[in-house]
């Protein structure tokens, strides 16, 4: 729930944070109006208007900072290791009803804006609409609707399989009369048990019938890579985000590709490397399965090999950082292992990978507001933008950690009303 929005609301702390790359201002004040950011300033220089009241909330050893945008969600997914092709199966309105449950959690734990990257059916559209008419609380939404994927492909299931070059425009088209923000693409396989995550699923020619068409209506796209081939060919064809962005062989092999790297730097595309996704797999099957007695010798080889394939992953991404790799901040959560409200645990490890605790945090801010066309309202703190903002106990430019110990959730400046256990 939230609060009723009062016209003036004051925020003091030691530290604010905007968004940007620049130093904190400490100590700090924030002064919302009508749910928009009025002022920024010292504490002794923020007041409400002359004849009128403010509410308070002054944080004392504190951190105030935008909502985290979070770049890549599946609300529909549970998080405790269900397969897509179980997912679909299921029902939409209870999906629905999942999705909806996972929006609450991921506003509860600070994230204010959030880019949807597939659900089944019309369960993202129905969402988003609920959450514009306040029937149910969450983000603020950016939707695909559903990844276009080949017969087969990864994600097909959820309803936007097209193949060749007129059927796959065709397929944007619908999104886009359906209400579609951006159009994401399965431009590999994935999880999907009938596709092959190693090999790429379109062709260049496919693929730049779906960036053209999409920017001739002046939407971005992103699309979901785990292959070299994959992601040469989104570059071809122009492909705003890589998601992903894995350089493996037809044979599964790793090759780190810096050719294709300085390809990514010069179009100033974005990768989103969901890092934490394949760490939550590998940690909490091991948690699972060692609590159920059921962790063989031949699944723990198998986590170990999947453990030193994600080493091999974060040191590519720290070598595509300093690069000059644009990386945003996406969880994909809750795909697979990942639960829902742990948007931090990517931040954390895009620092382990390279970024400094500072850029990560604007790598889940600010960076990625931007990275999916919404840095106008999202991911900032600014006069007359809207006052989405996260209150942390701490200093998270020195232990990025802080950015757990939550303290209050601010959307269009009103209190989210956490239920804190």
């Amino acid at each position: 729930m939230t609060e009723a929005r009062t016209r003036f609301t004051i925020l003091t702390a030691d530290r604010l944070l905007d968004g940007s790359d620049v130093a904190a201002r400490s100590p700090a004040a924030l002064l919302f109006e009508d749910g928009r950011i009025a002022r920024i300033g010292a504490p002794a220089d923020i007041h409400a208007p002359a004849g009128t009241e403010a509410r308070r909330f002054d944080y004392g050893d504190a951190t105030i900072l935008p909502g985290l945008v979070d770049a890549h969600t599946h609300l529909v997914a549970p998080g405790d290791g269900t397969l897509g092709d179980d997912i679909a199966r299921e029902d939409d309105d209870l999906l629905l009803l999942r999705a909806a449950k996972n929006a609450r959690t991921l506003l509860h734990s600070g994230v204010t804006t959030l880019r949807e990257n597939g659900a089944k059916g019309k369960v993202a559209f129905s969402l988003r609409e609920g959450i514009r008419r306040e029937l149910a609380p969450g983000p603020r939404m950016v939707i695909c609707g559903r990844p276009i994927a080949m017969t087969g492909g990864h994600m097909g299931y959820f309803g936007s399989e097209a193949d060749g070059e007129d059927a796959v425009r065709a397929e944007v088209r619908k999104l886009l009369k359906e209400g579609a923000d951006y159009i994401k693409i399965s431009a590999t396989g994935g999880s999907t048990r009938s596709s092959n995550p190693n090999r790429a699923s379109y062709t260049v020619a496919e693929l730049v019938a779906i960036t053209d068409e999409a920017r001739r209506h002046d939407k971005l796209t992103a699309a979901h890579c785990t292959s070299a081939q994959g992601v040469q060919n989104c570059l071809d064809a122009g492909v705003d985000m890589i998601i992903h962005c894995i350089f493996n062989e037809p044979d599964g092999s790793y090759r780190y590709r810096p050719e294709l790297v300085e390809r990514l730097v010069a179009a100033r595309a974005w990768v989103n490397p969901t890092l934490y996704v394949q760490k939550a797999g590998i940690d909490r099957q091991r948690e699972v399965r060692e609590a159920q007695g059921r962790l063989t010798p031949e699944l723990s080889a198998e986590l170990d090999l999947a453990r030193r394939a994600l080493d091999v992953k974060v040191a590519a991404v720290g070598r595509m950082i300093e690069a000059g790799v644009r990386m945003t901040a996406g969880s994909d959560s809750p795909w697979g292992w990942y639960a829902p409200g742990e948007f931090v645990h990517e931040i954390d490890m895009l620092a382990q990978a390279g970024l400094s605790y500072g850029d990560a945090i604007v790598a889940g801010t600010a960076g990625a507001a931007d990275s999916i066309g919404v840095g106008h309202v999202a991911g900032r703190l600014a006069p007359d933008r809207p006052a989405d903002v996260l209150v942390v106990r701490g200093d998270p430019t020195r232990e990025i950690t802080a950015l757990w110990k939550v303290l209050d959730v601010f959307q269009a400046g009103r209190r989210i009303e956490r239920h804190v256990a």
